[in-house]
């Protein structure tokens, strides 16, 4: 039988694979902590550290502490030896985001557009920001490990890699990760937006090593990603974490999604700018907004004491709150991160926002939940997609090309 060879091949790129994430993690790490933390052999440790420096990923740097004899070598990871780009697409904006390996952005342009109707128009402007981007960092394709691509709905398909079409019709037949291969031909990986909210908290955010954690962007859609045990939750069907479409008001507002009383019909952009039409119309009083009014308009007004703005946000606080409170009482995450321009509130959402929970869960679930504002603010989704590629490009099947040119792997 000729199966030893291939297994072989599979040990080494796994041991590969485990070497370079832990260099990775740590930052630098001498060859005997690689030994003791992944209980490889001396031979072996020694053998995959050479490949990983003669790629360029990792260097030699400088000496480490000893507990005795010669001070040991430290291997350092070098987090410029390649970037990775991130493309947004949310449901009214393009962002697109060059990172290095350590989580730090080099550059980002972001362009304002009707995306959920117009997807032809949406990845062309997307194409246009890559190579202004490209351009404007110096960078060449070749520099770059892949592409992280976000949508603003969940996916579907084998690989889930297509966008499920229900609220965005007009997407229908239309392949994100196609669209982007006209621009580039890297490795392109596609996730929710908010579920790459999840992953860019949970990696160089507020969320950093935690487990656990749910993600909450409040935009014209709310949708939430879920971290448990460390790995985004998707559900059986690909859509869990549709908090925007979780009922709050029993027979409430109709929503785009043919269902009434959703959380997204109550604290989504679009219906909240309408919100604040209405209350100032019903109050007798003219807006003080430029018309139609937006959201961070909506904000300002409040932080700065209107009395009309200031009602209309804490509304918004306890009809998140109870969604939250539900969210609390079938997953109890540890930790809620809150993401959008109405988080820039504050206290003036989160105080309502905490009331409504404590109504509505058991008071231990209550101690124990943070609720805070995302570290990453508006470029979370971003940052989340370009660390699609670092998640990717490291594991054992992806290494051929992210050591690319690479040296045969001997160990």
């Amino acid at each position: 039988m000729n199966s030893h060879p291939a297994s072989s091949s599979v040990i080494r790129e796994n041991n590969l694979s485990t070497v370079l994430n832990l260099i990775h993690a740590e930052g630098s790490i001498s060859r005997a902590d690689l030994i003791r933390r992944t209980n490889l052999s001396a031979t072996t440790v020694s053998a995959l550290v050479s490949v990983l420096i003669e790629s360029g990923i990792v260097r030699e740097a400088g000496t480490g502490e000893s507990s005795g004899g010669r001070r040991p070598i430290l291997i350092e990871f070098n987090y410029q030896y390649k970037y990775v780009l991130g493309v947004d697409i949310g449901a009214s904006h393009v962002t697109v985001l060059i990172m290095d390996l350590h989580g730090h952005p080099l550059a980002h342009h972001t362009q304002q557009h009707p995306v959920v109707t117009d997807p032809a128009g949406t990845f062309a402007i997307a194409r246009s920001l890559i190579q202004d981007i490209l351009n404007a960092s110096h960078l060449q394709e070749s520099e770059l490990l892949g592409v992280g691509l976000t949508v603003p709905t969940p996916l579907r398909g084998e690989k889930l890699d297509q966008p499920v079409t229900y609220y965005m019709p007009a997407w229908e037949n239309v392949i994100p990760v196609v669209e982007i291969q006209k621009a580039l031909s890297l490795p392109i990986y596609v996730e929710n937006d908010a579920n790459a909210g999840a992953i860019g908290e949970k990696w160089w955010g507020i969320g950093r090593g935690l487990e656990n954690l749910a993600f909450i962007k409040i935009g014209v859609g709310v949708g939430s990603g879920l971290i448990l045990s460390g790995d985004v939750y998707r559900g059986h069907s690909g859509t869990a974490g549709e908090i925007g479409h979780t009922t709050i008001e029993v027979n409430g507002r109709g929503c785009r999604c043919g269902n009434h009383g959703c959380l997204e019909a109550y604290v989504g952009a679009i219906e909240l700018i309408n919100t604040t039409l209405e209350t100032y119309a019903n109050a007798g009083v003219q807006s003080p907004f430029e018309q139609p009014p937006s959201v961070i308009q909506l904000v300002n007004a409040a932080l700065t004491g209107d009395p009309i703005a200031i009602q209309i946000i804490q509304t918004a606080g306890r009809y998140l709150g109870t969604a939250i409170a539900n969210l609390l009482n079938l997953v109890d995450p540890g930790i809620v991160i809150l993401n959008g321009e109405l988080v820039g509130a504050g206290s003036l959402l989160l105080d309502a926002v905490h009331a409504s929970i404590r109504q509505r869960v058991m008071p231990i679930a209550a101690q124990k939940t943070a609720i805070v504002v995302s570290q990453l603010g508006n470029l979370a989704v971003a940052i989340g997609a370009a660390t699609l590629v670092i998640q990717n490009a490291f594991q054992p099947a992806n290494l051929a090309k992210t050591l690319k040119p690479s040296p045969s792997i001997k160990a």
